[in-house]
């Protein structure tokens, strides 16, 4: 007689323990960030403007911006993530100051009315110092087996600490009195941003946002502008 002979177990499967566990941890490696949380030391290149609207006038006048800080995401119910942390934010500006105002120029460089129509030009110089905290709520969801796209929406706080222009030799601090009068600047701003990251194999993070003011910095201005990130994920 012929007889078939059925093996206890099918060819093709690996009798290796090692090689199961490789095969395991491939399988689990994509959704492995899913569940666990992780921080993000980042830095932004940030282009703003700061925008004036006021009886029917609309502008805006840009700036540039840096953004030092670290993000903390936890999970809430994977893929959603509670995001928060903060950074060290500083803006400047230069240009040329060539418009004349009478009260302003008179006071600081002495002109009398035969300069009344002077125009002469100054090196006008703004930067400020503030400390940004986001709170935000993010969705991460696999691309690839080394790719996360993570869009994201929030609030941030804006606590500004230092701010001021300086023009020839003078300097004018926007959160003094004697110095702004009724244009003294507020320390504090809440606002609303967006956007979406890539998180390359659970290490590196990049991404581009949009944020905007929702209370103002000073009378009719407000600032807006992008957040280009590049981070380390710890």
């Amino acid at each position: 007689e012929i007889g078939l002979v059925i093996p206890a177990e099918p060819l093709f499967r690996s009798r290796d323990p090692q090689q199961q566990k490789v095969v395991k941890e491939k399988v689990s490696y994509s959704s492995a960030s899913d569940d666990e949380a992780f921080g993000t030391l980042f830095l932004q290149y940030n282009p703003s403007n700061m925008h004036v609207s006021y009886n029917g006038y609309s502008g805006s006048t840009s700036m540039t911006g840096f953004s030092l800080g670290y993000l903390y995401s936890k999970p809430i119910s994977a893929p959603l993530y509670l995001e928060f942390g903060a950074a060290v934010q500083y803006f400047f500006k230069s240009e040329k100051y060539e418009d004349y105002y009478p009260d302003y120029d008179d006071y600081y460089y002495g002109y009398d009315e035969h300069h009344s129509h002077g125009g002469k030009s100054h090196d006008a110089k703004f930067s400020m110092l503030s400390v940004k905290i986001p709170i935000n709520v993010m969705y991460s969801f696999e691309a690839s087996d080394a790719i996360a796209i993570q869009p994201y929406a929030g609030i941030y706080g804006r606590v500004n600490i230092l701010a001021q222009t300086k023009i020839g030799d003078q300097k004018a601090n926007h959160f003094s009195k004697d110095d702004m009068g009724d244009d003294t600047w507020n320390r504090f701003q809440l606002g609303l941003h967006l956007g979406c990251k890539a998180r390359f194999s659970q290490k590196f993070t990049a991404g581009i946002g949009y944020y905007m003011d929702l209370t103002k910095i000073t009378d009719h201005t407000t600032i807006r502008g992008f957040d280009i990130t590049l981070g380390l994920n710890l």
